[in-house]
């Protein structure tokens, strides 16, 4: 007989090599857009183009994903929309280098689109009958609220946005009767089922997806629980409450958001100032050479 409190892989989802648990969509979303952007790092090309480069690369990788999750907002699909949105809310958090471009009007106004499409997408699953914003639906909620919470603390400073107010809100709404034990206990057996998993996997399956070692695992952990006791900062949505997921906003209103965001993406160009695509492993050698760092 399992162990009531033994975490089990849900059907259609698996764990990043981060340790993090997602849907399959939003993993192999996520994985997608890892290696695009790997592909267009000059860095990993041993190329030098110009000091925004990549930072306009990710932000167009982030612009296509955005236009789908809008799409997918448009039809309805709110499901597809809360994967999407999860695969890109890491993928962010993995590559901000666009924040650091010289047009901060670019980042503010793809912050408020994405602030637009994440509670829009929330609110949708909440409102649906029946109701699918909840672990029974979505086994990563919990985790994937945290995240869009830490990045809206991240871009606060920047450009900010409330819509980590709504997420935080959500969480105290779902998850607030969970004391930091339980939190602590479901962290442990969620832990406990990824060293499953992993096991399960053959050493090229390991190699390929890039997951650490049982001694870098366990070291990983051992830093994680040393950082959050030296932050004793509690549960993520401490000092929340539940009405906050009625906060008001401009930023939520998706028709205006989006039209300011897609007249500021109409102003530039669709590609890179030099060089043919993004993708640097479209470029010929030739097109390569003269950006080449053995030229410097």
């Amino acid at each position: 007989m399992a162990d009531p409190q033994e975490f089990i892989l849900p059907a259609k989802y698996t764990f990043t090599p981060g340790m993090t648990l997602m849907h399959e969509t939003s993993w192999e979303r996520l994985k997608k857009l890892a290696e695009q952007a790997q592909n267009s790092d000059p860095d990993a090309h041993g190329l030098y183009i110009y000091n925004d480069f990549f930072g306009y690369a990710i932000l167009d990788l982030v612009d296509r994903t955005l236009s789908s999750i809008h799409t997918l907002v448009v039809k309805k699909k709110w499901l597809d929309a809360f994967y999407a949105i999860v695969a890109l809310t890491y993928f962010m958090d993995m590559n901000t280098e666009w924040l650091q471009i010289d047009n901060g009007e670019r980042v503010d106004l793809t912050n408020q689109a994405y602030s637009a499409l994440v509670v829009k997408t929330l609110h949708s699953l909440a409102a649906a009958d029946p109701p699918l914003l909840n672990e029974a639906t979505l086994p990563d909620l919990e985790g994937a609220l945290k995240a869009i919470a830490q990045w809206a603390e991240d871009m606060d400073g920047l450009v900010g946005g409330p819509y980590g107010v709504v997420a935080k809100g959500y969480g105290k709404k779902l998850f607030g009767e969970r004391t930091a034990e339980e939190h602590k206990r479901i962290k442990e057996a969620q832990d406990k089922a990824y060293e499953r998993y992993v096991g399960s996997l053959s050493d090229a399956q390991r190699e390929e997806r890039g997951d650490l070692t049982p001694e870098e695992r366990k070291a990983m952990l051992s830093a994680q629980d040393d950082e959050d006791e030296e932050k004793d900062e509690g549960v993520w949505f401490d000092g929340a409450s539940a009405d906050d997921v009625n906060t008001k906003d401009d930023s939520f209103k998706i028709t205006p958001v989006w039209k300011a965001y897609k007249e500021c993406i109409a102003s530039f160009p669709d590609g890179p100032m030099r060089g043919p695509c993004w993708d640097l492993t479209e470029w010929s050698a030739a097109e390569k050479k003269q950006f080449s760092l053995s030229n410097y």
